[in-house]
């Protein structure tokens, strides 16, 4: 053993013991550093994951003590729809990664439809102030959803597309305009002439007919034709057999007005309310005729009997845009609304 490694063996136990005497010394950390890290792998998994399930997940940060953070907006999971053939149109549009398509722009509103990567959509509007396309639901033909933008590829000329207004609340996620109607009351037209027995003492005495016609037979007891329909306003008390000539009070229009929603696919909902009088329950035989036109052409056509105790008339209708629609009552009072 030579000097020096006889040295070190000396002068080694000094060191150790003076160590004894030392503070240990750590710099200091702050404990948040440590759950900053762990935050950020546990997120990073999460992402992972959904990233392999084919779902969007976006995950909003705890903001620390001390610290100033805005959180974006918290988005649940996607579960997307099955792919189906590609629709057309002028604009369509295709997503890259799954995303929720709702009732209207933002997480507020729910999600009716999970568009998935590959599916080619129809762009039936835009909203340019929130970043959503409204489209058409793959295999759902009229329905519409807001679709985000974020991870969208428009394809088509986009200029000739309908900027719609953004929704104030899911509670009024549709516009609304209440349209003043025109309404127009006209004089019924004389009834035409009747032909038959005009001699109340003849056994067909017709009590409608309005000119005589040389049939009157005097045979066996008297026979007494009209109107026995106490409620009709041409009721004969001594009638003893309906020869079909009630007639009955028309209904005159009072006040009129439609309820547009639009539909964002070119239609529009008319919720139509009508009221008339008189309204008696008594009287059945009024009719009532619906028709719609459009640039002069007949686009919907309805005419059914109904009861005069139905007041008001309150009808739905989805037609397009620009539509008049015509409720009209026994020919004699109608009135006349469109949309928008």
């Amino acid at each position: 053993m030579n000097f020096k490694t006889k040295f070190l063996w000396l002068v080694l136990p000094i060191f150790i013991l003076s160590a004894c005497n030392l503070q240990l010394v750590e710099s200091p950390q702050d404990p948040n550093d440590a759950n900053l890290e762990l935050t950020a792998i546990v997120q990073q998994m999460l992402i992972d994951q959904a990233a392999q399930q084919g779902n969007v997940v976006e995950i909003t940060a705890t903001p620390q003590p001390g610290s100033v953070q805005s959180a974006p907006p918290t988005e649940e999971a996607v579960v997307p729809a099955a792919v189906l053939p590609p629709a057309t149109g002028d604009v369509t549009v295709t997503v890259s990664v799954a995303t929720n398509c709702r009732q209207g722009p933002g997480t507020a509103f729910a999600s009716i439809y999970g568009m998935p990567v590959g599916q080619v959509a129809k762009v039936v509007a835009k909203n340019s102030y929130s970043g959503y396309w409204i489209i058409e639901i793959p295999g759902q033909a009229g329905q519409t959803c807001w679709l985000w933008g974020q991870y969208a590829t428009i394809n088509g000329d986009m200029a000739g597309l309908k900027d719609v207004v953004t929704p104030t609340s899911v509670a009024t996620n549709t516009p609304t305009a209440t349209i003043a109607p025109t309404i127009t009351n006209t004089v019924a037209a004389a009834a035409p002439a009747v032909a038959g027995c005009t001699d109340s003492t003849a056994s067909n005495y017709n009590s409608a007919a309005t000119v005589d016609d040389g049939s009157c037979a005097y045979i066996g007891p008297a026979f007494v034709g009209g109107c026995t329909d106490p409620n009709a306003i041409n009721y004969n008390p001594n009638a003893n057999a309906d020869d079909g000539s009630c007639g009955y009070p028309a209904p005159i229009i009072t006040s009129a007005s439609v309820v547009c929603e639009d539909q964002f696919d070119g239609n529009y909902k008319f919720i139509i309310t009508v009221h008339w009088k008189p309204a008696d329950p008594g009287l059945s035989r009024i009719a009532r005729t619906t028709v719609g036109m459009l640039n002069g052409k007949e686009v919907y056509k309805s005419g059914t009997s109904m009861k005069v105790s139905i007041n008001p008339y309150s009808p739905t209708l989805t037609l397009p845009a620009g539509t008049v629609v015509t409720v009209t009552f026994e020919s004699v009072t109608s009135t006349s609304l469109t949309c928008p």
